[in-house]
């Protein structure tokens, strides 16, 4: 079949195709068609409706194992909607306990703060849990992040603002977007609770504390990235934000040395 083509809707299956253009899903796992079929009346397993539809054009087969994107008739064809999260959608549906969250600059752009969309997509997993095949093309950082710390948008968990800003401080080494920070940090900080970001960094290193006091008063709440660092571990020397061999500013409040913070706030200067 080319995308051109138009798709058949055979009598049997007319109830459950009509099911899914009310309900528009972007993702249909087997157990949906499953229940669909039974409320139409329609005979066979999830696993065969779903052969029949991807052979009829109504369903692409995804990477996720037992899920299919769903070709509402309004596109006119077998094509994509080209979502760049279809495959983390997939995961959550067929397990809705998976714990991984959009992360870093993923997180930014989906919270409306950073405009541009990452060449790879982020993913936090907490440790030992393994990343599934079919995300394998996402880049993944390691973190424990409460359930608490995370908002749903369009459908998906993703680091609250103030997790984004504890998760920079904590690897700052797993942000690859630094370079356009200053376009957006001023509103991320005016809409994060200082006290958030602490229980966000719970257990993490004085550095992390340090880092995340930094980036508080860089994006105009110094008074809270100083208050911040009353629950930071105790500790003495300096903390690094960017690569140490490379020559960065120092701030005395946070005993930070920054090279890659600094120089975006630069570049965006008249």
């Amino acid at each position: 079949m080319s995308v051109e083509e138009a798709r058949a809707i055979p009598a049997r299956l007319a109830p459950v195709i009509q099911a899914l253009e009310l309900d528009q899903p972007q993702v249909v796992i087997a157990s949906d068609l499953v229940e669909l079929a039974e409320a139409s009346g329609v005979g066979g397993s999830g696993t065969q409706l779903a052969y029949e539809l991807r052979r009829l054009g109504w369903l692409l087969p995804l990477r996720t194992r037992g899920a299919w994107e769903f070709i509402p008739a309004a596109r006119a064809g077998r094509l994509s909607s080209g979502d760049r999260h279809i495959e983390l959608r997939a995961t959550l549906a067929v397990d809705p306990d998976f714990p991984g969250a959009l992360a870093m600059e993923s997180a930014s752009v989906a919270l409306g703060l950073a405009g541009r969309v990452p060449a790879r997509e982020v993913l936090s997993l907490p440790p030992g849990r393994r990343r599934p095949k079919a995300l394998d093309e996402w880049r993944l950082v390691t973190l424990t992040v409460d359930p608490d710390d995370l908002t749903w948008i369009e459908g998906l968990p993703t680091w609250r603002v103030e997790t984004l800003l504890a998760g920079m401080a904590h690897r700052p080494d797993a942000f690859e977007d630094w370079p356009n920070v200053a376009e957006w940090l001023h509103r991320a900080v005016a809409t994060a609770e200082p006290d958030r970001v602490g229980r966000c960094l719970s257990g993490a290193p004085r550095a992390a504390w340090r880092r995340a006091g930094y980036l508080l008063a860089m994006g105009g709440n110094p008074s809270a990235g100083e208050a911040l660092q009353v629950g930071a571990p105790s500790g003495h020397g300096p903390v690094y934000l960017g690569p140490r061999r490379v020559l960065g500013r120092f701030d005395k409040r946070f005993e930070v040395i920054d090279s890659v913070l600094v120089p975006s706030f630069e570049s965006v200067q008249p």
